[in-house]
């Protein structure tokens, strides 16, 4: 993502200075997917907060520059020409690489591209214990370094976190309608012309999403250009994972076939996976449909690969509300809802069933900015719950549902009346909203500001 484009407001940014006002002296890694914007909002940060900033880009030749500068100091070490006892290496490295070069709390190094480095990723535990300079450490595919066998974890001297596509909260500030989203009622009580603005405002959301790049060009141009532009999105990210598999039988197009069936088992209705396991369905479809030689443990290392890389989330399925039986990575969600529903467009997915699936895809997403756990769906009986969460502090169950109808759900009713969850939330398009016998119905685009706290 370039220099030159809208200066959205994203919510990360408050979370980057939240880290510098509180330096612990850990080394801040940031991970997040392909094309979220995480070295536009890290650069800009960067250059707003201090006075010094080195960026460094291991894909390009800065990042040869500074390996063959270590290369160089490592020589000189080992000759006697440096003196080891006097000199920090890794200081020298860097005050060789740039005059900007600080010790100090006013400069800041920024990495990018980490994964292209497991000699660089390996020296984070003496960033973080030899230097008062700040570290910040962005990549989209660590599991390219952590893949190294020459790699080790310096976890105690790092601080994660990710930035994400942008939300609809976001969405909304990129519009300037925060102010009306934050003063809308969450049950019918506005006027009904401000709930039609931003329930249009969310449709269009669902096919935009969060990438910046297509955020940008929906404000510039509408959704003209959108559809080749999440083409372009789809094949980089496509071919820059093959690119890490050199030499593999995991092609561009694999990949490409892996992310159309990972839609195709998300719009089968039924409770969970119909095979053993998720790869195993994975491949199913896979050999079905597209390939008929890829193998179970080159899905399973594509699935991996997508997770580390944050183009999609896992979802776990509680069965019968037994707490002790929940089924890990029983269904997986892309990150972003309008690359979910380009693929599903590619896909050939019915808009009879695509309409849920977005709505689903957007709750999940919600919800991994709500809760602290994984998010679950949940079996009972012969029916399925879309999502279930268990408050840890207070123990009350919430169950969700994501209607696009006025059937109220059986299998979410039956939970109520039968004590197994303490409410019921409906999420549904232009309801006016209501609550009743512990049952809580809003408008789908207002969840972001439920609170699980009655």
């Amino acid at each position: 993502m370039g220099d030159k484009i809208i200066d959205l407001k994203r919510d990360a940014y408050e979370k980057l200075l939240e880290w510098k006002n509180n330096h612990n002296n850990k080394v801040l890694l940031i991970e997040g997917a392909r094309q979220v914007g995480k070295t536009y909002l890290v650069k800009k940060f960067s250059r707003e907060n201090y006075k010094y900033v080195i960026y460094i880009n291991l894909l390009e030749e800065a990042g040869e520059d500074l390996l063959t500068i270590y290369n160089v100091i490592k020589q000189e070490r080992l000759s006697g020409k440096l003196d080891r006892e006097k000199t920090n290496s890794l200081k020298e490295m860097f005050k060789r690489f740039s005059n900007n070069f600080r010790d100090s709390e006013e400069c800041i190094i920024i990495i990018d591209e980490i994964q292209e480095s497991y000699k660089i990723y390996n020296m984070i535990r003496q960033f973080a214990r030899k230097f008062k300079t700040h570290f910040i450490m962005t990549g989209s595919y660590l599991g390219r370094v952590v893949m190294q066998k020459e790699f080790w974890s310096p976890m105690g001297d790092v601080d994660f976190f990710e930035i994400k596509p942008l939300s609809f909260t976001e969405f909304m500030e990129a519009l300037n309608l925060t102010h009306l989203y934050k003063a809308l009622d969450l049950y019918g009580n506005s006027d009904k012309k401000d709930y039609q603005l931003i329930y249009d405002k969310y449709k269009d959301y669902l096919e935009v999403g969060g990438y910046p790049e297509i955020v940008c060009e929906y404000l510039t141009n509408h959704k003209k250009n959108i559809n080749d532009l999440f083409e372009k999105l789809l094949r980089i990210f496509c071919e820059e994972s093959s690119r890490y598999f050199d030499g593999d039988i995991l092609t561009t197009r694999v990949f490409e076939d892996c992310i159309s069936a990972i839609i195709e088992i998300l719009a089968r209705s039924k409770k969970g996976v119909k095979e053993s396991s998720y790869t195993e369905e994975l491949q199913q479809i896979i050999t079905k449909k597209y390939s008929s030689n890829i193998t179970k443990e080159n899905c399973n290392r594509v699935l991996q690969w997508f997770y580390t890389s944050k183009f999609v989330k896992d979802c776990d399925k509680l069965i019968d509300f037994d707490f002790t039986n929940i089924k890990k990575r029983q269904r997986y969600f892309l990150s972003d809802v309008g690359m979910a529903n380009f693929v599903m467009e590619k896909t050939n997915i019915l808009m009879s069933e695509s309409n849920g699936l977005l709505s689903e895809t957007f709750v999940y997403n919600c919800l991994l900015d709500k809760i602290p756990t994984i998010p679950m769906f949940g079996v009972y009986g012969d029916g399925e719950l879309d999502f279930i969460y268990r408050n840890r502090e207070n123990g009350q169950i919430y169950g969700i549902e994501v209607k696009s109808g006025k059937n109220p759900g059986k299998t979410i009713v039956k939970s109520l009346a039968n004590g197994k969850i303490d409410f019921a939330v409906y999420l549904k398009g232009l309801t006016q909203g209501g609550i009743a016998n512990k049952t809580y119905t809003i408008p789908i685009f207002l969840f972001p500001r439920f609170k699980f706290t009655f």
